[in-house]
């Protein structure tokens, strides 16, 4: 556990911060490279992706604030510091959807294109913010005694590195979004993958975290998320395939 990337005097720059920075501008790179191959002005991409990165961020950290209730509660002042973490990947990937249909209105674009691109930039950013939550030492796992075990400075014993887990999951997915990318499939599909793949890695990873509170029904907060986010990946990819030809 290294949080810190830089100290001078009382400010410090963490390596969360760091990595989810580089996490955001590898996503954004793939995003503008991808979009302006099918023909979007670089004025518009530039804007939407503006305003994804800003409704990520607001979404992302609301919805880590709501995971952990009791804390921000007990210290509300911590809600407005996020440089050394405390942000909820699925919280960005609602906000960030609902902006996309309530601007796809506005400016009249083809969203599911939109949601493939988009879909095919994230899991890679994804993947490197990751590695910023490992050296923080947040969204760690369980205790366990496997080989690969990872003892930080406030555990006593090994716990499972899950942010490597969700990290080298990430990449995978992303690989497999990029395949199914260049075979020209029906818009929509690569974004109901990634649906389906982002939901499936949170629910099965999350099993093995240790600092999240179990709900009444006895998961996680971010695993009913999860099922939620995977109920749409299921609904939008039998909408697609269902559709008139």
């Amino acid at each position: 556990m290294h949080p810190e990337f830089l100290k001078i005097g009382s400010f410090v720059i963490y390596w969360y911060g760091v990595f989810v920075a580089a996490g955001v501008l590898v996503g954004g790179f793939i995003f503008q490279k991808t979009a302006y191959k099918q023909g979007y002005s670089t004025q518009f991409i530039s804007n939407l992706l503006f305003w994804v990165v800003v409704w990520g961020l607001i979404g992302g950290r609301s919805l880590h604030i709501l995971v952990h209730i009791s804390y921000y509660y007990r210290n509300p002042f911590d809600i407005l510091r996020i440089r050394n973490g405390g942000l909820a990947v699925e919280g960005a990937v609602i906000t960030v959807l609902i902006f996309l249909i309530v601007y796809s209105r506005m400016k009249k674009f083809n969203l599911r294109e939109l949601l493939d691109i988009i879909a095919l930039s994230t899991p890679l950013g994804q993947a490197i913010g990751r590695f910023g939550c490992f050296l923080n030492g947040c969204c760690y796992g369980k205790p366990t005694d496997i080989f690969f075990g990872v003892k930080f400075p406030f555990s006593v014993k090994k716990v499972h590195p899950t942010q490597l887990y969700y990290s080298a999951l990430y990449i995978l997915l992303f690989f497999f979004l990029r395949a199914l990318y260049k075979r020209r499939l029906k818009p929509g599909i690569v974004f109901s993958s990634y649906m389906l793949g982002f939901s499936l890695v949170r629910y099965l990873v999350d099993i093995l975290r240790g600092d999240l509170s179990p709900t009444l029904i006895g998961l996680y907060p971010t695993q009913v998320i999860a099922i939620l986010l995977f109920i749409i990946g299921v609904t939008s990819l039998l909408k697609i395939f269902f559709e008139r030809r």
